[in-house]
């Protein structure tokens, strides 16, 4: 879709791109009959195409554009069609919330306003009956207004439908957009509500824990889980305490009640949080700095806009005691001569740490002693689940395992995800596929988001048999990219195996560039798999690339001797050899 291109019978002009990701991409365009800039979102023709999915986001459209609301951006128009699926959206300007948090944590003052807005709005979707599911920075925009500041909603509904209809491709689900199914874990690991993380039903509650990630996050400039990965998120959502706000930013003890309503927020019980998005309204709206109107105002909007119109200047971020900067100075300086003398330790032992400050003496003598323990305090730690798992597949004892797994599966802990993946990896190994198959089916997020090692390899066996799998990449597709890709990228280095070939087709089908270079010499080492058709199909390939320094390897695969069976020679991969090794000398 270029500039100056007329859209949806004529009656949208594009402008230019401004935008997209993985699921879409936005335009900027002109409603000609009103003159109105608008955004167009453009869905990705695949999902586009299908009728069902047409229908879904009818339907969704439908619902949105009845949302009127300050704090949420209207769906004003959708049409589904032969090459795009086209959502117009009324056009929000200004920064996001994610550009705002890069100039550090926000003040509480101007913070409680924007929290309030976006707590209306969430308010004025749930009554739709939609759940957001992905609240986060990046999905606020902050306008500006004549009245000052106004938070706005983005991409409610529409992130949680295309999530729903991409796993159409799984399994079948009941026809309704708005049920959010038990099994399936949606939304940015960072921010999902426990009850998200391990794919139990949601309800609007779910969008007030993220409230409260967001909520901390904006006033702190952090996360109140320490991550970092999107498996330790989900892990520490289920089974962690939040840190206390005040002690990621200490100023905000002056602010109790936003601290302990940000704290309630983020319970790990659904009962103990604000039971709505208009409690909560309701909460922060008490927290707002008097305003002259506030004698007349009766209704949280009204009270808002109030407040938004005396401090349409958004407060400066707020300053420590002037000392703070030497105090902070004195305390790094105390810090790296511990740090020091923790080096000195190591190498001179205690005697040369009595120059250390009195204050830290104690602990440095706490984290020398750790150290000279750990290792026989790790080694004494019982083995994780899927350490026993391993030893017991090792052992050929998956029957075993499974039991193990189904055992600690009923107790329904935050290990879930893992022992789902576990369970299928176990399976695999048994040569069970079809119930392997169905308990990725049945618990896609769960399995795949954890994307335990053992499972990893047990998909690239199954992708390297069988690689034309619909249903099978589509599976594949769930294991975020920076877990997939540097594990398959260390299978496909190894000797030639099944799961070295599944691993290297996986890379190369999925074109990446930068391995582009490497994929001869792992191709060559697929000639020494035991299997046949894995042989046949690396030497193949390797006639297709061009890659003539694996003519020696060729040969010595062509050269070697056929099986002989009662039907003759059996070839394993010779001819195909013999075959490349011609390609390659006429190239």
């Amino acid at each position: 879709m270029g500039p100056e291109t007329l859209v949806l019978g004529g009656r949208f002009r594009v402008l230019r791109h401004i935008g997209g990701g993985g699921m879409s991409e936005v335009y900027l365009a002109v409603q000609l009959s009103l003159g109105r800039q608008v955004a167009l979102k453009v869905l990705k023709r695949d999902l586009g195409k299908r009728p069902d999915m047409a229908e879904r986001f009818r339907r969704e459209a439908l619902l949105l554009s009845t949302v009127d609301h300050p704090a949420v951006v209207r769906v004003i128009d959708f049409e589904p069609g032969a090459d795009a699926t086209i959502l117009v959206l009324e056009l929000a300007e200004g920064d996001t919330l994610e550009h705002l948090l890069k100039g550090g944590p926000i003040e509480p003052g101007r913070a409680v306003l924007l929290l309030a807005q976006l707590a209306e709005g969430l308010g004025a979707i749930h009554e739709k009956g939609i759940i957001h599911r992905d609240l986060k920075p990046q999905n606020v925009v902050i306008s500006p207004t004549a009245r000052g500041e106004q938070a706005r909603l983005l991409d409610f509904g529409i992130a949680r439908l295309i999530e729903m209809g991409e796993l159409e491709t799984l399994r079948g689900l009941p026809d309704n957009p708005m049920i959010s199914h038990p099994g399936q874990v949606v939304g940015t690991p960072a921010f999902v509500a426990p009850e998200q993380a391990t794919g139990k039903p949601l309800d609007a509650r779910t969008d007030v824990y993220a409230f409260g990630v967001l909520a901390y996050r904006l006033l702190t400039g952090q996360f109140p889980f320490p991550g970092p990965s999107s498996n330790d998120f989900l892990k520490q959502h289920i089974g962690m305490a939040p840190k206390p706000l005040v002690e990621a930013r200490p100023q905000l003890s002056e602010h109790p009640k936003l601290v302990a309503l940000v704290m309630q927020c983020l319970e790990k019980n659904p009962d103990l949080r604000p039971q709505s998005a208009n409690v909560l309204t309701e909460k922060l709206v008490e927290l707002l700095p008097q305003s002259p109107y506030d004698s007349s105002v009766t209704t949280p909007s009204r009270r808002l806009l109030a407040s938004a119109t005396t401090t349409a200047t958004p407060v400066p971020p707020e300053k420590g005691p002037e000392d703070s900067g030497a105090r902070w100075r004195d305390a790094q300086a105390k810090a790296a001569a511990a740090t020091q003398a923790l080096l000195q330790v190591g190498q001179k032992g205690i005697g040369a740490a009595q120059s250390v400050p009195t204050e830290w003496k104690k602990s440095l003598l706490v984290v020398a002693a750790l150290l000279l323990v750990a290792p026989a305090v790790w080694a004494m730690l019982p083995p994780t689940n899927g350490e026993r798992v391993a030893k017991l597949l090792d052992q050929g004892r998956g029957e075993a395992a499974l039991s193990l797994l189904d055992e600690k599966l009923q107790d329904a802990s935050w290990e879930a995800p893992e022992l789902y993946a576990l369970k299928a990896a176990t399976l695999h190994s048994m040569r069970r596929e079809l119930d392997e198959r169905d308990v990725l089916r049945t618990n896609p997020y769960q399995c795949l988001l954890q994307a335990h090692p053992l499972l990893l390899d047990a998909l690239a066996e199954d992708f390297g048999r069988a690689e034309d799998d619909v249903e099978l990449k589509a599976l594949i597709k769930i294991v975020p990219a920076e877990i997939l890709e540097p594990h398959f990228d260390r299978r496909s280095r190894e000797k030639g195996s099944e799961r070295q070939w599944g691993s290297l087709r996986w890379l190369d089908l999925s074109r990446k560039k930068d391995l582009q270079g490497a994929l001869g010499a792992r191709y060559i080492s697929s000639l020494q798999a035991t299997d046949c058709t894995i042989r046949g199909s690396a030497s193949r390939r390797l006639a297709e690339l061009n890659v003539r320094e694996a003519i020696d390897a060729l040969r010595a695969l062509s050269e070697t001797p056929k099986e002989k069976t009662d039907d003759g020679l059996v070839n394993c991969g010779q001819d195909e050899a013999a075959e490349a090794i011609r390609e390659l000398k006429r190239e």
